[in-house]
Formats: structure tokens, sequence, C-alpha cells
């Protein structure tokens, strides 16, 4: 399959839009600085080299072929890093080539699988006989030039939501330029769970509905409404329940408004209703649309951590695994369709305002200023601020601390708050700030959620230092958060055995080999490794195997799948983690950002996290998914009509 991506991470500069956007280069400054071509006085012994270096999923060999003076080539060899991360690290052995030195740039996005490669062709060195200090001479940059660029629409951020609002824009007539500050697409999306909740009636017919789902059900539709919004929504479903059983149906059932129901209540009601009707009823044309664009979905729907009912769609694992669905389908129409582009390692910082509307934006390339005309409109789709600790600790409003020892599960890079910043800047209101959601699959250390055994889907346990459960593994989000905040360390393991994980599953071996996962034969052998009590771990086992057969949790799960007792067993430490940032810019319906008095600024669209008042105080998980898809192919529409 094509990949736009390979293409464009050859550029370090920026580059023409093809077909779209109209160019001018002014050099800042005249004098141009000759630079000679500096080659280590060194002398290597010729050969082939291999070294291995810890990536992040897993180990990355490198193979280096030098003569005597000079670096000949440089190959991975091995890797088990994600699709787009793997995409864009072979860029790292080209530069390393070309500048004949090792003291090169990391991808931005990839840090850990660019420091491994370098890492290894640093050991390859030392084999040869290197002296590395040789070997880590910098480029001379070359002086900084201006450049401008002009297209329909601008989109910020080439995440799912700048993506999905791209292809969009371009369905829609508009010729488009995507603006990433990062040296590779995807944003957080690529490096998320990919859970996209929707639903959709032809999947459920795949899912049994248990006794523990009928009653979950009658609890939501039977309970007290806050409001005419919920009152309306329990009524209509019963209706629609009502039918399904009447019909004879024994299958899971579902429908935009119980998706609406869940979505509400599960954020304690600080969602705006009219935002998330429109999340819910046009999520599983989302899907549809995504699936247009070639990327397939499994048959069967899977549950993400804190998703609340089993509605979450995810890629077919071997082509769009995890976040992968809600990127590369996007990726492929812009590899094949002109007018359409995206510049990577480019950062926006300023929007540009005219007469009141909005018609660009200002941008970095490293030390090139760039310039940004939209002939329509600019999409702002740059994320939350997970990842600023700052920001998170000043807006902060439901959690004791938030300060940098507490991870973030997002690309630290990218969830810096740049779009909130900016469109604040130029008047637009701001909403549900202090509302930030924090996920109990961190991993130690980093915060990220790519480890295994993780928290989503099923067949799998979590208990505490002592061994013991806690916690409903299917509760939300903040009850699990704050379930295991309140146990001894706050800390958790999540336990999982080889119906998770069957033998040969290269991800949970290289999680072993990394010594982020514990394996073992036995459950007390498991214990023992992970420093619980066996008693106390293998009660745990049993009793949630008893639920699995028909009894009734202590703890309220209702969603499950196998009993665990098949081994290997595995084991992994997690803590919370920011994960989503609920609040941000205001907007309406067509995704328009709103002002502090609700009027449209002129010309500023916005989607994805970067937006607020949509998931309330606790996202479900699996609609973050469906918030860029769905209204990131809002604002591509609003903008390329001028809605």
């Amino acid at each position: 399959m094509k990949r736009l991506i390979a293409l464009l991470l050859c550029l370090c500069i920026l580059v023409s839009i093809v077909g779209c956007a109209q160019q001018t280069q002014t050099p800042v400054d005249e004098e141009e600085s000759e630079t000679e071509e500096i080659v280590p006085d060194a002398k290597l012994t010729p050969g082939t080299y291999t070294a291995t270096a810890n990536g992040h999923n897993g180990p990355v060999t490198v193979e280096t072929v030098v003569d005597e003076t000079s670096i000949k080539n440089v190959r991975i060899l091995e890797h088990f890093e994600t699709e787009g991360v793997w995409q864009v690290i072979d860029k790292v052995p080209e530069a390393i080539v070309e500048q004949q030195s090792v003291a090169v740039d990391t991808i931005s996005g990839a840090t850990f699988a660019s420091r491994a490669v370098i890492t290894a062709v640093k050991d390859c060195l030392e084999q040869a006989g290197a002296d590395l200090s040789m070997w880590t001479v910098e480029k001379e940059k070359e002086p900084p030039k201006a450049a401008e660029y002009t297209a329909d629409v601008i989109v910020v951020g080439a995440g799912g939501s700048g993506l999905a609002a791209a292809v969009s824009a371009h369905q829609n007539g508009a010729s488009v330029i995507v603006v990433e500050k990062l040296g590779m697409v995807g944003g957080s999306t690529i490096f998320s769970g990919g859970a996209f909740n929707a639903a959709d009636t032809e999947r459920a017919k795949l899912t049994e509905m248990t006794d523990s789902n009928r009653n979950a059900l009658m609890n939501l539709l039977e309970k007290e409404p806050h409001d005419d919004y919920e009152k309306q929504l329990q009524e209509t479903i019963k209706k629609q329940y009502q039918e399904h059983v009447a019909a004879g149906n024994t299958w899971l059932f579902d429908s935009p408004e119980l998706h609406m129901l869940q979505t509400y209540n599960g954020g304690d009601y600080e969602g705006n209703p009219d935002l998330i009707t429109v999340l819910a009823s046009n999520a599983l044309s989302a899907v549809q649309w995504i699936e247009s664009l070639g990327v397939k979905f499994q048959d069967k729907l899977g549950m993400a951590t804190g998703a609340i009912w089993q509605r979450s769609h995810y890629g077919i694992a071997d082509k769009y695994p995890d976040g992968f669905a809600s990127i590369f389908g996007f990726v492929d129409y812009i590899d094949s369709h002109d007018n359409i582009e995206i510049q990577l390692n480019t950062k926006a910082i300023e929007l540009i305002v005219e007469d009141g509307k909005v018609v660009g934006v200002k941008a970095m390339n490293g030390d090139n200023p760039v310039t940004y005309h939209a002939n329509k409109g600019v999409v702002l789709a740059t994320g939350g601020f997970g990842a600023n600790v700052e920001m998170r600790q000043k807006y902060n409003t439901q959690w004791a601390n938030l300060d940098s020892s507490i991870g973030c599960s997002n690309q630290s890079v990218a969830a810096q708050g740049d779009g909130i910043v900016m469109a604040e800047a130029v008047g637009a209101q701001l909403v549900d700030m202090g509302l930030i959601q924090l996920h109990p699959n961190g991993e130690v250390g980093t915060g990220m959620m790519m480890g295994v055994p993780g928290t989503s889907g099923l067949n799998r346990i979590f208990v505490n230092n002592e061994g013991k459960r806690f916690v409903a593994e299917d509760a939300r989000r903040d009850v699990m958060v704050n379930a295991i905040y309140a146990q001894p360390g706050g800390t958790m393991w999540v336990i999982a055995d080889s119906n998770k994980y069957p033998d040969g599953n290269i991800e949970i071996e290289n999680a072993v080999k990394l010594g982020k996962t514990f394996k073992a034969d036995t459950v007390e052998e498991l214990a023992k490794l992970i420093g619980v009590d066996p008693v106390n771990l293998q009660k745990s086992i049993d009793d949630y195997n008893a639920v699995v057969d028909g009894g009734v949790d202590e703890f309220g799960l209702t969603t499950y799948d196998k009993k665990l007792g098949n081994p290997p067993y595995y084991a992994a430490k997690r803590l919370p983690t920011v994960h989503h940032t609920m609040g941000g810019l205001k907007i309406d319906t067509n995704c328009r950002v709103l002002d502090k008095e609700d009027n449209p600024i002129p010309g500023l669209y916005a989607a994805g996290e970067v937006t607020g008042d949509i998931h309330g105080a606790n996202r479900l998980g699996g609609n973050a998914i469906a918030d860029i898809a769905v209204f990131g192919r809002i604002a591509g529409e609003s903008v390329a009509l001028e809605k």
C-alpha cells in the first residue's frame, strides 16, 4: 500500500504545494554562507557490523557498512515499532549516511525508536574501531528562509481529526494544506488503542446479550432522569428495546440513542446535548466513510477500557492495528489525490486575522518562518494539553495533583495545547478546561499506554499490590482511577493468560524481554515475580471465573468473555496517567469556533481534542476516535462550504 508519509518524511525543509499552493521564498539573510563538507579524520576497520538497542516496543537491530574512512550504508534489519513509527525511523539511517555523523536529529514523535537506531549505529562504529568523538560532528545549518503558501483550507495538525478534516474539505471541493509540527503524521491518534465507538446493529448481531447487559440497560432506563434530554432518550430507548425483544432478538441491543444516553450520563451531564447527539448520530456513518477509503474493521465489536457498552470498532490487526485505522485511510487518500498536501516539521504559532476573519496561519519550519494564507478558513486540530504540565495544573479542578510526577498517554510533543492558546488569542471561548481525564493503563516511567497486558478488552483482571481485585474491570475510567489511588502504593497489576496472548504473540514476548511484563507458568510463580500474595491472587482469579460462570460480581463486572486459567500467565504494573483533556475551544454543531459571546469567529473551525463541551466530566473509552472522525469530517465540510 502506498504511504504518503514515506515521501513526506524525506522533507526536512518546506516544499511547494503542487497543484494547490502558490509559493514565494525570500531569504531572511541575503548573505549565503558556504559550508565545507566535514569528513571525519578517523580510520575504521572495513566491514559489515550489526548491533541491537531497545526501542519502545522491542529490540531494534541495525546493520552498518563502513570502509576505512566513511559510513557506506545503514539499514534496519528488525524492529517491533508500530507502523507509523517504523515508516519514519528509516530517515535516521539516511541522515547518518548523508551527514557521516551520529549527531543527527531524532524524528519528532518517534524519539524512542530514533534513539535506538542511533545507539545501535554507535555500537557498530565502536566495533569497527571508531573514536566516537570523531563521528558526532553536527551539520552546519543553512541560513533561514521565509516562505508563503496559499490554499483554500489550512488544517493545523495531522492527527486523526486533522486528517479527517483535510480529506472531508477536499472531497467538498477545497484545496488543502495540512501543517504538522511533528516529523510524522498521526499525532496522538496513532498511539491510541484505536477503539471507535458506534452503534452498529449488524456487527452487534455477533454478540449475545447477557443478563448483566440487560440489568445494566434496565438500571439506566429506570433511573430518575436528570433533565428532559435524558428523559426523552430513556423513552426512545425503551421503545427500541421492546421492539428488539419482541422481534425475538437475543443479540446485543444498541442504538445511537443508547450511545447518546451513556455518553451524557457517563460524563456526569456536563456534555452539550446538541454535540452529543451529533456525535452518536454520525458515528456509524463515519465508520462507513473510513471503510470507503479502504480501511477494514473487524466484524466483531470490542470494548475499550471504560467504554460502558460493547460497541468499539477496531481495525483489522495485521493491516490497521490500534489507531492506524483512523489514520492511514486518510493518508492513502491524500497520497492519491492532487490539491491536498501535508507539510511536516512545521509548528503553527499564530492565527492571522484580517477584518475580523481568520485568514491564515504563521508558523516555523525549524528556523524558517512560514506564512499560510487560507482562502476559505482554518481548521484547528492540534489535540489537547495533557502533556503540558503548567497548563493542566492551571486548569485542573478534578484531581489532587497533576504535576510532572503524573505521566501522559499522548504524544508529549503533540499534546501541548497549541491550538487552544492560538485561538484564545483571537477571542475564542474556552469551556470545560478543568475537566481532565486520567486513564488507569499508564506505563510506569512514561505514562504511555502501548504496553501489554493492558486494561482494554476482555480476558484480564486488575489486582492491587496484595493480589486482590478491587474494581470492576469494565467500570468508568474515573471510577477505576479513584479505585487505584485508594490501593496500597497507588498502582495495580493487570493479569492475563494465553487466552488473551496466545503462544507466539510477539508483542507480549517483547514486553517480557524489555522487562515491562512478567511471565510465569503458574499463578504461584507469577505472584512471586510481582511480589503479591499467591493465595490472594489465586482467589481473585477464582472469583472472576465464578462470574464468567454466571455468578454475581461483588464489584459489579458485567462484561467478560473467557475464564482465566490457561498458562502462561502475564502481569504488568499500571498506574493512572493523564489521557484526555475534555476542555478546549467551544464549537457549534458545524464545528465553528465560538467567541466569548457565543458568536462564530469567521474563518475559524476546530475538531478533536482541541475542542470541549462534548464528553463532559468523563469521556467514555472509544468516544475519542468517534469524536475525531465525526467532527473532523464536519469541520472539513463546513470550512470548504464556508458554513
